[in-house]
């Protein structure tokens, strides 16, 4: 389960107006508003059309027809908080109160809702869903409840959700069904009345009350845009999202009309393309493409599925497209504009507002929305009219590539809803990579392709399913397109290496790449074999892929072997991403169809290092074995 926040966002609910404030005092009544209950970070968003009918179907199908109006109020703000757990799930928040946990059960393929203390003292106050009452007046959790602890219905569904009271009528708890009239308590709280509230919220007066608050966080932010840039050259990362919506719109105002640079990774939502040209068009604005075009589909076979800890696809279809694109059109020093948020992730918790890029030292990121939640997000938006990506009203809260394994199955579940040949394509392409390897279909299917290692949450979840994730994953590492086996002799001072590479390997192409080890390289064709001379170390291979390695000291080896594995991988799965192309600092590579490695190379190991192939299958697809103590 992913980590727990501990920063949240300052948000506040006006009592009195009944909508919720970023800031502490009301701009419709002047009074000061309460904190607003929610989990950390509350980074509260609207509730939109498709979230609106899948929580009155999934509180229908849990609680009866009559609980949703009382849940959530036809007509009314309703905002959902993203909270950790094993899929998706949002906490329900109506009136500045949780109502309850909207969540998706991967193992069931289901949405559920289960009340929260108002929630569930409201559908107790105005009769709209059974409920029992306890006859001993407490209860613990993981208590069960036979039939004569209580009195009232109980469904007869086993694993629905039972609110449950005190004989005052408050509700302390909420279980679930058994089976047979048994009931396990699944959370308690001491007594809890409702808090109505007596008027009506809406989004028009929500943004009303906050237009005085948007406004400063306006004039913050364009002062910051126009002291960070400072007249520099600048242009706007534009994802299709609705930060980069706001980074866009504030630059603009701060400094005038700049470039749009759109990253398009080939496996971006067609909603989402066509919504940045849209973008583009209205406002009359450059758009820079950083295209990736089938980058992402070219390096499948080889790398596998990308994976929250395996993630070769930010490198190839991010990095790669937008350094070529920003060298190409700027010269020197250039700032980018960013709609990155604080609460988002933890990563961006961490980031400064202005950062120079580790991997494009000439661009600077401005992040002048760091400290907004996506509650100003929206109110900022609807205050200024602007037309946002359709996607956001079709049930999705996040906008990028459509198969990222930072989704959730949730996510995955609605994308074959709204792009169903989409989906089939890249199932089709997994379940071939999966069949060659001989890994089950559940693998792809309940989405543990998204992990590398899985988490202890998701290994619990597959082991409940019936599935053996201990033999998936040995099948996973076992699948090695490398195996290298270590001997030492330290007595004569030889260290030694012995491998071979899956299928072997074309050896005019492997000299090519091993000119940039800096090495001295040797190609018999008659004889079949490649040498490799470093310092302190000899390589040979031959033309099946196997090879042998020599050195004089244990560190030696490890470097001679990190390159010699690396330049195997490059030679037989380069997929012509040009990154090495991006990086080379004597412009020494040429890409024309395939890959050429000029005679200007000096070998200064840039581009090994820069390669996706030999940085993500070095740690994926390489097994090393025997007692030196020499790192894989």
């Amino acid at each position: 389960m992913p980590a727990a926040w501990r920063v949240s966002a300052d948000l506040y609910w006006c009592p009195v107006c009944n909508v919720p404030l970023i800031a502490p005092k009301c701009g419709l009544c002047e009074g000061r508003g309460v904190k607003a209950y929610g989990s950390p970070p509350k980074d509260f968003r609207p509730a939109f059309e498709f979230d609106l009918k899948l929580l009155k179907l999934t509180v229908e199908k849990e609680l009866g027809s009559r609980a949703c109006e009382v849940i959530a109020p036809s007509g009314g703000v309703v905002l959902l908080n993203k909270v950790p757990y094993v899929d998706q799930a949002n906490e329900v928040i109506v009136d500045g109160w949780v109502m309850g946990n909207l969540y998706f059960n991967p193992e069931r393929r289901t949405w559920r809702f289960r009340p929260s203390y108002e929630g569930a003292s409201r559908l107790i106050a105005e009769g709209a869903a059974p409920y029992v009452e306890v006859k001993r007046g407490n209860v613990k959790l993981w208590d069960v409840l036979s039939k004569r602890d209580y009195t009232g219905e109980t469904p007869s569904e086993e694993s629905r959700y039972v609110v449950l009271s005190d004989e005052k009528g408050l509700s302390i708890g909420v279980a679930v069904s058994l089976g047979d009239g048994r009931l396990k308590a699944v959370k308690v709280w001491s007594p809890h009345k409702p808090h109505f509230r007596d008027v009506k919220s809406s989004w028009s007066k929500a943004v009303e009350a906050n237009k005085r608050h948007l406004e400063a966080e306006e004039r913050r932010a364009t002062s910051f845009i126009a002291r960070a840039v400072k007249g520099s050259e600048v242009f706007v990362s534009f994802s299709g999202g609705k930060d980069s919506l706001v980074a866009l719109l504030l630059t603009i105002k701060a400094i005038g009309d700049k470039p749009m640079l759109f990253n398009d990774t080939g496996i971006e939502a067609p909603a989402t393309v066509e919504h940045v040209w849209d973008v583009a068009n209205r406002l009359g604005l450059e758009l820079i493409l950083a295209s990736a075009e089938d980058a992402f589909w070219r390096s499948l076979p080889s790398l596998g599925p990308p994976a929250r800890d395996y993630r070769w696809c930010c490198k190839v279809c991010k990095l790669v497209p937008i350094a070529r694109a920003v060298k190409s059109r700027f010269k020197g020093e250039v700032y980018s504009i960013l709609g990155q948020r604080k609460y988002e992730s933890f990563a961006r918790l961490r980031a400064p507002m202005i950062e120079r890029s580790k991997w494009i030292p000439s661009l600077l990121g401005v992040s002048p929305i760091r400290d907004w939640s996506a509650l100003h997000v929206w109110l900022y938006l609807m205050s200024e009219k602007l037309d946002t990506n359709p996607l956001y009203k079709e049930g999705f809260d996040r906008i990028g590539c459509w198969l990222c394994p930072a989704c959730e199955l949730a996510e995955f579940e609605r994308i074959k809803e709204v792009y169903p040949s989409l989906w089939r394509s890249w199932e089709e392409k997994a379940l071939s990579w999966i069949e060659e390897r001989g890994l089950p279909q559940e693998w792809f299917h309940l989405g543990l392709w998204r992990w590398r290692r899985l988490p202890g949450d998701i290994k619990k979840m597959s082991l409940r399913i019936g599935l053996d994730v201990n033999s998936i994953e040995k099948k996973l590492w076992g699948t090695a397109e490398v195996r290298v086996v270590l001997s030492a002799r330290p007595c004569e001072g030889a260290y030694e290496a012995h491998g071979g590479l899956r299928g072997g390997v074309s050896l005019a192409r492997l000299s090519m790449f091993l000119k940039c080890t800096g090495g001295k390289v040797g190609f018999s064709e008659k004889l079949g074999l490649v040498t490799l001379k470093l310092k302190g170390a000899f390589a040979a291979v031959s033309s099946d892929g196997s090879f042998s390695l020599k050195a004089g000291d244990p560190k030696e080896l490890e470097e001679a072997l990190k390159l010699l594995v690396k330049s195997l991988l490059r030679a037989k799965f380069c997929n012509l991403c040009g990154s090495c192309l991006n990086w080379c600092p004597t412009s020494s590579i040429r890409i024309d169809g395939a890959i050429e490695v000029l005679d200007s190379c000096r070998g200064c190991r840039v581009c090994i290092e820069a390669c996706p192939v030999a940085t993500y299958m070095y740690k994926s697809s390489v097994v090393v074995e025997g007692g030196l103590d020499v790192e894989a």
